[in-house]
């Protein structure tokens, strides 16, 4: 929400807003572009604003005061991505970026590629691009590249926002159980996205992720023409190489190498959010000199894999990760590219899904690839029952039984005081701090940052 705020401000609109948790790359930015907001829901603040829209967030759920007010008075208002269709979408070739991981990583990638090659892209990006200090793109090409998430759209409409994204190129890079709290089945998610080919129109192009099974099956839903990147796929990588310093891997497209790829970005996983931004950008068009420049010039997302703080042994990675799968991935991305680190992996159960035990057996074999593990207590986990709420005990006890030290502590000032008195003292290997969560998590990132510093 903050990076189309600062896209529209840029398209001359006046923007103003409330959030009750605005913090970290998301304050920074719109502090940056001086868009003022309130950190409440006070409805004085519409009535003093009046909005000719007011766009309110998929979080606003009826009974909210200020939703409340807009009804009341009968004050225009829409979701977030009806007004991405109608004022940063319009009538151009909308590319729909989608997958329940790696959306923001990918979207960046496409965005950066077609911008570097002088396409001049409108994008809006969930996340912070380091090589843009934002996360968006205000171009004035045809085309745009939207971020389509699979949550709902708004507290009157439960549809996928990439519904409303009127995609002409659309992307399903996987769909892996997620936002469980919203859909009841891993097929109920296959049936949100399924309706994402329907969508497009016959010059337009699907891809589809052939390492990813729930997403392959999706290609008789189309009309369009149907691309394929992975193992098996028309886009495929070979001679995969990991290191210290990222990846790289030769690029064939219909079994002719096209030549190198290098980058910074840690993790296999990586390899596919490349393989499917070079899917579309070789479709469009793009030469592989200038797809590779601008994959080997990508600085990545803030909050993915994010080496925040190193110095002599230590390195502090803040990392978005919240369901089993990106667990996993992000994990074993640093163990295969520190092998001689211990991994210190730190989790805050903080999304609808995290807090609740959807995926209390799943997460034991995500930590696997890590040394060592901190779990702490759900977030707001006073607003749950017992019978919902997803146990940290039982996953540091089942962790444990695994072989991997762990341990259970209420919250971030618990955590940093047991590394203190545990850790610092009795350890000079190489080390990596891992620190997993959705949110703020009572600032632990510049806790631990002042502790090992």
């Amino acid at each position: 929400m903050a990076n189309l705020a600062c896209l529209l401000k840029q398209k001359d609109f006046l923007v103003s807003g409330s959030d009750l948790d605005t913090f970290g790359p998301s304050a920074e930015l719109l502090k940056k572009h001086k868009i003022n907001y309130f950190k409440d829901h006070d409805p004085n603040h519409i009535k003093k604003f009046k909005p000719d829209i007011t766009v309110v967030g998929n979080a606003i759920k009826r009974g909210n005061q200020g939703l409340e007010y807009i009804l009341d008075n009968q004050i225009a208002h829409c979701s977030m991505p009806e007004i991405i269709k109608t004022e940063i979408i319009r009538d151009k070739k909308s590319i729909v970026i989608t997958g329940t991981s790696g959306k923001t990583t990918t979207t960046a990638l496409i965005a950066l590629v077609l911008y570097k090659a002088g396409l001049k892209p409108t994008a809006l990006i969930g996340g912070i691009v380091k090589n843009l200090d934002s996360g968006f793109i205000n171009g004035n090409s045809s085309y745009t590249v939207i971020e389509g998430d699979e949550y709902g759209s708004s507290y009157n409409d439960n549809s996928p926002k990439f519904i409303h994204y009127r995609p002409y190129i659309a992307l399903i890079n996987n769909i892996q159980p997620d936002h469980l709290d919203i859909y009841s089945s891993l097929e109920e998610i296959i049936k949100a996205f399924r309706k994402l080919p329907r969508l497009i129109p016959k010059k337009g192009l699907l891809v589809l992720n052939t390492g990813d099974k729930n997403s392959a099956i999706l290609k008789n839903d189309a009309k369009c023409k149907v691309e394929t990147f992975g193992e098996g796929g028309v886009v495929t990588a070979k001679n995969i190489k990991t290191g210290p310093n990222g990846l790289d891997f030769e690029l064939y497209r219909k079994n002719n190498l096209l030549g190198k790829i290098k980058t910074g970005l840690l993790g296999k996983h990586n390899v596919e959010n490349i393989l499917a931004a070079s899917t579309i950008a070789l479709h469009i068009g793009i030469s592989f000199k200038k797809l590779a420049e601008a994959v080997a010039m990508f600085k990545g997302v803030k909050r993915r894999l994010e080496i925040i703080y190193q110095k002599n042994n230590i390195k502090i990675i803040d990392d978005f990760a919240h369901n089993p799968d990106k667990v996993l991935a992000s994990l074993s991305a640093l163990r295969n590219h520190f092998s001689k680190h211990q991994i210190i992996a730190i989790f805050e159960p903080r999304t609808g899904s995290s807090r609740r035990k959807f995926f209390q057996e799943a997460y034991i074999s995500s930590f696997k690839p890590a040394d060592l593990v901190y779990i702490a207590e759900p977030y707001k986990k006073s607003a749950l029952s017992k019978e919902e709420m997803f146990s940290s005990q039982k996953l540091v006890k089942d962790l444990n039984k695994e072989g991997i030290k762990s341990y259970a502590l209420e919250n971030a000032d618990g955590i940093i005081a047991h590394i203190k008195a545990n850790y610092l003292k009795t350890n000079a290997s190489p080390t990596i701090f891992c620190i997993m969560t959705s949110g703020d998590f009572d600032s632990i990132h510049q806790k631990l940052v002042a502790l090992v510093s």
